[in-house]
């Protein structure tokens, strides 16, 4: 009887170990065929069904951080059109104070047309805590303010929405990596690289957008137009332009010419008349005899 009870308990041991071990074997075949759909299904539309469901759970969050947030992210820009008495001295205070205010000058170009003006522009990148400081240190060095203007864009939708891109993009990343560490086939490799390479490539361009924004935040633009009015004096003239002989005797060639051409013409007058003079002569000097003759007698 004790025989048959130890046979028993073996017997049921023995099943219970059997069950255990096809259990365990039911759970590592289930992982292996769910990881090979995995493989099977990874192409570029699972990856972007995965993007947009990343995104739209961060967009979520994002509205929260919106709401909750003060300080908003404006990129300022200011124009000014000043006439300054000496250029190059505006030039070098304006470069100076931007520099002592934790600036620097982008660019800088002048024209000078040698008599009348010189003029040039400068462009300026100041912390935007010191943006209103400087623009009126600015203009106090110019005679005239002749143009300004300030504007502001507000980019604070755009980069929390960046920043939501991002994370998304980061968590396909990383889902890609440790697929490509379960990866066994070279074909499933190669189609997770090219995902990988289109992710991050997406992610550095979000990245560079991200920090060209920061940065024109942070430092505020502005465009200064100089301009310089020279001082017009008239050159001393020549001593040819000075001499006083030589002009009167080309004073007086000019006019005996002026008398010689008009005797010149006089006599061509008279020639050119004469058929009609003459007679009118003859009958003047008979009629002039004619009278005295006649005064004489009486």
């Amino acid at each position: 009887m004790k025989n048959y009870r130890v046979i028993s308990y073996l017997f049921l041991l023995l099943i219970f170990l059997l069950t255990a071990c096809s259990s365990s074997e039911q759970k590592n075949a289930d992982t292996e065929s769910s990881s090979e759909f995995e493989m099977a299904n990874l192409d570029s539309s699972s990856v972007k069904e995965e993007l947009s469901a990343k995104i739209s759970k961060e967009n979520k969050e994002s509205d929260i951080t919106k709401k909750a947030e003060n300080d908003r992210m404006v990129i300022y820009n200011a124009n000014l059109s000043l006439q300054v008495k000496d250029y190059h001295q505006v030039e070098a205070t304006i470069q100076s104070k931007a520099t002592e205010l934790g600036g620097y000058v982008v660019e800088s170009s002048i024209y000078d047309s040698g008599t009348e003006y010189i003029n040039g522009t400068i462009i300026v990148k100041i912390p935007q805590d010191n943006f209103q400081s400087y623009i009126k240190e600015v203009e106090k060095n110019s005679i005239k303010v002749k143009e300004k203007s300030v504007s502001g864009n507000d980019v604070t939708e755009e980069f929390v929405d960046l920043e939501s891109r991002l994370k998304a993009k980061e968590a396909v990343e990383k889902r890609l990596l440790t697929l490509m560490d379960q990866a066994n086939k070279t074909e499933d490799l190669l189609k997770i690289s090219n995902d990988l390479a289109i992710v991050q490539e997406e992610k550095e361009q979000i990245l560079g957008r991200m920090k060209f924004l920061q940065n024109n935040v942070d430092y505020s633009t502005v465009t200064i137009q100089l301009q310089e009015e020279l001082v017009k004096v008239d050159a001393i003239k020549d001593k040819e332009s000075l001499n006083t002989w030589q002009k009167a005797k080309s004073q007086f060639v000019s006019t005996i010419n002026g008398l010689i051409s008009f005797l010149s013409g006089v006599v061509v007058f008279v020639i050119g008349l004469s058929p009609i003079i003459i007679p009118i002569v003859i009958v003047l000097i008979i009629w002039i005899i004619y009278r005295k003759k006649r005064k004489h007698q009486e």
